[in-house]
Order: structure tokens, then sequence, then C-alpha cells
């Protein structure tokens, strides 16, 4: 039980080994309720955007592609989930996005 319970307690602040292997499980886990989510935000053409908590960085770069014109600012208080963001929404970093 203990691995078990290790590897349930990065889902609050991912560390470690574990904690990136519990971000790669939440950008795949989370995508179907997170696109249903922003489905619901048709109607806005946002310039700028704040995702607070940015996991894996999935979000974030679904953000980018459905609102071409914003900016996203994602973050995140574990360094595992930041480092897994950047990675995941290079392309993006590099066009200033």
């Amino acid at each position: 039980m203990g691995l078990y319970k290790d590897f349930v307690s990065q889902t609050r602040k991912p560390e470690g080994f574990l904690g990136k292997v519990m971000v790669d499980g939440m950008n795949g886990g989370h995508a179907k309720m997170a696109d249903w989510g922003m489905s619901h935000l048709e109607s806005i053409a946002p310039s700028e955007i704040v995702e607070l908590g940015c996991g894996g960085g999935r979000n974030a770069g679904e953000l980018l592609r459905r609102y071409p014109a914003a900016k996203v600012t994602a973050i995140d208080y574990s360094e595992v989930s930041v480092e897994k963001a950047r990675d995941y929404n290079q392309e993006m970093i590099k066009a200033r996005r």
C-alpha cells in the first residue's frame, strides 16, 4: 500500500519520478473532461489567458490552439509540472504565445 499511497499523493504536487508519471497520466486522463469544459467557452475571444495549476501543459496547449490570438500564461507550483508543460508547449513558447 505504500507505493500506491505515494503515487496517489502526487496529484497534489507532483515531484520526482512518480510525479513525472502522474503528470503524464493527467495530460491524457483529463483531456475529455477538459475539452468538454472548454467547449462551453466558444463565444469568447480572449487576448490573454492565465491557467492556474497547469499540470503537464496539455490544457494550456489546447487553449492556445482554440484561441490563436491569445497569449497563455500557465503556472504551477510543482517544478515537475512546469518542466512538462514547457516541453509539451515548446513550439508555442518559441512563438512567444
